[in-house]
C-alpha cells in the first residue's frame, strides 16, 4: 500500500512539472480510478497490487511528455486482457483514439490451436500493425516492456530468460529503430541482468570503482576545451557518459577479454548551439588529443535512418586512455535520446505519420505478405530490426539491408528474379564472393546469368528470411513440377517377369532434391568445399573417394567410377572421405520397383512427408522401361526418433510398388 501511495505523489508531481491542463488531469485520474477499481484484487507476481504495473507505466510516459492519450492508455492498457471490461466501454468514456491506443498493445491469447510462440508472433504482428496506423502505440508498449523487465526477477529461470531473449530480439532493437536510445538502452540492460545476473552484477561493480576516474577525465577534458574557447562566442557544456551495460557485455565477448581489458567503458558528450560550432569544436578536440584513426563517424553529414545525428570521434589523452568524445547541438541531443517521441507537439495533438521513417514502409509490406506467425517473427528479428548497412548500386541506388547481408541478399531484395540468376558479384569493381558480409557504402554489382541458377547452399549463404525463403520457394517449385512431369508420364502395366533383380541402374535420370542435407567429412572436418561428380552420380551409402582437384575443391566419386583409371595422378591426390549431414537426422537408402509411375512418387513422397522424413535425392531407372517398370533408388533423411522399418512397410501398401527393400 505505501508504494502505490508514494507512486501516486510521484505521479501528481511529474503531472505538474509537465504542466497539463485542468482538463487533462481530470480525465487521467478518471482513467486511473477505472483501472485502480477493475483490478483490484489481482497481485502481481511480486505480490504487488496489480496497479503498480499501470501506474509505473504512466509516470514513466508523463516523464517524457507525451500526450494524455498515451499516459491514460498506459494506466488502461492491461484492462482488456485482465478484466471483464471491452473495448468498447473504453471507447465510450474515453474516445476511440485510446481505445485504439490500448487494443494496440494487448495481446492476442484467444488464437484457437495456437502455439505460445504463434499466439507470441502474432501479437507483435498486431502491435506493429497498430504501430503503423499510430505511431504513439508503440511508445506506451515500450513504457509497459521497460516496467515489466525491471520485474523479471520474480517470474520462474527459463521464463526470464524467454522473456529477456525477446526483449533483446524484437523491442530494444524496434526502440532503437525509432530512436529511443533510452529505453534501448534501459531494455538491453534489463534482459542482460534477466540472462546473466552475476555477470551483470560485476559489470555493475566494476563501473562503480571507477566512478572517481570517470569524474576525473569530464573536468580534464572541461578545462581542455575551456582553455581554447575562453575567448570565443562558442556555448558549450560537457556531460560524462557511461556505456551501458550490455554494450560493454557486448564489447566483452566480441574481444573475448575481461572488463578490466576494455579500454572505452565511458565517454564525454559536448554539446553546443550550432552545426558551426559542432565542427568548431571538433577541430579544438584533434587539436588537443590525438584522434585514433578510423574511428571517427559524421553522423551530422550522414544521418543514421531513425534520424540520429551527432559527431563520434575518439582520442587518446594523458596515460594513454581512450575516451570517445560525442559533439552535438542541444536539438540533436534530445532527438537522440528520444527519437520519434521527440517529434510529437504534444499539446497541439498533431502526430507524425511514418512517411519519414523509410523502413515502416518495408514493415507495412511484410504486413501484407501472407507469412506464417513464425515466418513473420524471423523476418522482423533478422532483417527489418538487425543494425542496418547501406550500399548502393553502378546506378546509384540506395539500399539498406541487415548488417551481415551477403551479395546474395541484396541481389535477392533487388528483385526475386535478379537473385534467381545471380552467378556473381562485385563490389566497388572487385569480384567478391556470394557469402562474403557487405560493408556499408560499398558499390555493389550482381552479376546474373539469362537462366535461373540458384544452388541449395545458398539457403545457408543468404542471411536474411526473405532471401532465404524466396531460395527455398524456387526450389520447392522445382521439386513440385518434377513430381508432376513424372506423373504425367503414364505406361501400360504388362506382366512382369518373376526375377526380380536389386541391382543399380544401368541408365539413370537423377533428380536431386535437398542437397544441402547431405555433406562431406574429412578427418572429422566438414566445412570443406567439394562437389559431387556427374559421371557417377554418387548417392548415400554408395562406397565413395575424394578427387582434390585445382580449383573446385574435392570431387566426390564413387569408388566403382571407371573415370577414375583416367586419372594419371590419382594415387597422389585421392583422400578417404565420408558421408554425413548437415543436421542431427538420420539418412537412409532403399530400392524399389514400381509398375506405374503416375502417382506412385508422389505416393512415396507423402508416406515420408508424413513420417517427418525428406526426401535427398532419387534416381530412375529408364532403361526398364520397356518392361512396363521403373526401378527407383531413394536416399531420405528422417528424424532420430523415427523409425525407418515402419515407413518401408507403409510404402510397401502403396499397391503399384511391387518391391522395396533397404539398401
Amino acid at each position: 500500500m505505501q508504494k502505490k501511495e508514494n507512486l501516486l505523489v510521484q505521479f501528481q508531481e511529474v503531472l505538474k512539472e509537465q504542466k497539463y491542463s485542468h482538463e487533462e488531469k481530470s480525465m487521467i485520474e478518471a482513467a486511473y480510478q477505472l483501472a485502480e477499481k477493475h483490478h483490484e484484487g489481482q497481485k502481481r507476481a511480486s505480490g504487488e497490487e496489480f496497479i503498480i504495473h499501470p501506474l509505473s507505466v504512466a509516470i514513466y510516459l508523463a516523464a517524457m511528455n507525451v500526450d494524455k492519450e498515451m499516459i491514460i492508455a498506459g494506466l488502461l492498457h492491461d484492462l482488456v486482457e485482465d478484466t471483464d471490461i471491452e473495448l468498447t466501454d473504453l471507447e465510450d468514456q474515453f474516445g476511440k483514439p485510446i481505445a485504439q491506443l490500448v487494443d494496440g498493445v494487448t495481446k492476442i491469447t484467444k488464437l484457437k490451436s495456437a502455439s505460445k510462440t504463434e499466439q507470441k508472433a502474432e501479437t507483435i504482428r498486431k502491435m506493429l500493425f497498430s504501430m503503423i496506423q499510430d505511431m504513439r502505440v508503440i511508445i506506451v508498449k515500450l513504457a509497459d516492456k521497460v516496467h515489466n523487465m525491471s520485474t523479471l526477477q520474480y517470474l520462474p529461470r527459463e521464463k526470464q530468460k524467454k522473456v529477456a531473449k525477446e526483449t533483446l530480439e524484437i523491442y530494444a532493437p524496434l526502440a532503437g529503430k525509432l530512436g529511443l536510445y533510452f529505453i534501448k538502452n534501459e531494455l538491453e540492460n534489463l534482459a542482460l541482468r534477466g540472462l546473466k545476473p552475476d555477470l551483470y552484477k560485476t559489470i555493475d561493480l566494476y563501473m562503480k570503482k571507477k566512478e572517481k576516474k570517470r569524474r576525473g577525465i569530464t573536468t580534464l577534458i572541461t578545462h581542455g576545451i575551456e582553455s581554447k574557447l575562453e575567448n570565443s562566442d562558442v556555448s558549450f557544456s560537457i556531460k560524462s557518459r557511461i556505456k551501458h551495460k550490455y554494450s560493454i557485455y557486448r564489447k566483452m565477448k566480441k574481444f573475448n577479454k575481461n572488463i578490466d581489458l576494455i579500454f572505452d567503458l565511458y565517454g564525454v558528450r559536448i554539446i553546443t548551439d550550432t552545426v558551426e560550432n559542432c565542427y568548431v569544436i571538433l577541430g579544438i578536440v584533434h587539436r588537443l588529443w590525438h584522434p585514433i584513426h578510423g574511428r571517427f563517424k559524421d553522423y551530422i553529414a550522414s544521418p543514421k535512418s531513425n534520424g540520429y545525428r551527432s559527431i563520434h570521434t575518439t582520442v587518446i589523452i594523458e596515460k594513454r586512455k581512450v575516451i570517445e568524445i560525442q559533439i552535438r547541438t542541444r536539438e540533436m541531443d534530445e532527438m537522440n535520446e528520444y527519437g520519434i517521441a521527440a517529434h510529437w507537439y504534444y499539446k497541439s495533438g498533431d502526430h507524425p505519420g511514418h512517411k519519414d521513417i523509410k523502413w515502416l514502409e518495408t514493415l507495412k509490406q511484410v504486413q501484407e505478405q501472407k507469412l506464417s506467425p513464425e515466418e513473420f517473427y524471423q523476418h522482423i528479428r533478422d532483417d527489418i530490426l538487425k543494425e542496418e548497412i547501406y550500399v548502393f548500386t553502378p546506378k546509384n541506388d540506395i539500399y539498406e539491408l541487415p548488417k551481415g547481408a551477403t551479395p546474395l541478399d541484396f541481389a535477392y531484395q533487388i528483385h526475386t528474379e535478379v537473385g534467381n540468376r545471380c552467378r556473381g558479384a562485385k563490389a566497388n569493381g572487385n569480384i567478391i564472393p556470394l557469402h562474403a558480409p557487405l560493408q556499408n557504402g560499398m558499390v555493389v554489382e550482381i552479376i546474373t546469368a539469362k537462366d535461373p541458377c540458384p544452388k541449395r547452399e545458398w539457403i545457408s549463404i543468404a542471411k536474411t528470411t526473405s532471401a532465404k525463403r524466396k531460395i527455398r520457394h524456387f526450389f520447392r517449385t522445382h521439386e513440385e513440377n518434377l513430381l508432376t512431369q513424372e506423373a504425367g508420364k503414364k505406361t501400360p502395366v504388362e506382366p512382369i517377369p518373376k526375377k526380380e533383380r536389386k541391382q543399380k541402374p544401368k541408365k539413370i535420370v537423377k533428380k536431386v532434391m535437398n542437397r544441402e542435407k547431405i555433406a562431406i567429412e574429412v578427418d572429422g572436418e566438414r566445412n570443406l568445399l567439394f562437389s559431387f561428380a556427374n559421371c557417377c552420380n554418387p548417392v548415400p551409402p554408395d562406397p565413395i573417394v575424394g578427387f582434390v582437384s585445382r580449383g573446385r575443391g574435392i570431387i566426390i566419386h564413387r569408388t566403382d567410377c571407371k573415370n577414375l583409371n583416367s586419372f594419371e595422378d590419382l594415387e597422389t591426390r585421392s583422400i578417404a572421405v565420408n558421408w554425413t549431414t548437415t543436421s542431427k537426422n538420420n539418412i537412409f537408402s532403399f530400392f524399389l520397383r514400381t509398375s506405374d509411375r503416375a502417382n506412385t512418387y508422389i505416393k512415396i513422397n507423402n508416406v515420408i512427408k508424413r513420417h517427418g522424413g525428406t526426401i535427398i535425392e532419387f534416381d530412375l531407372d529408364k532403361s526398364t522401361e520397356h518392361l512396363r517398370k521403373i526401378d527407383g533408388h531413394f536416399s531420405i533423411e528422417l528424424p532420430a526418433n523415427r523409425n525407418i522399418d515402419i515407413i518401408i512397410k507403409d510404402i510397401r501398401k502403396i499397391p503399384t510398388v511391387l518391391f522395396i527393400d533397404m539398401r
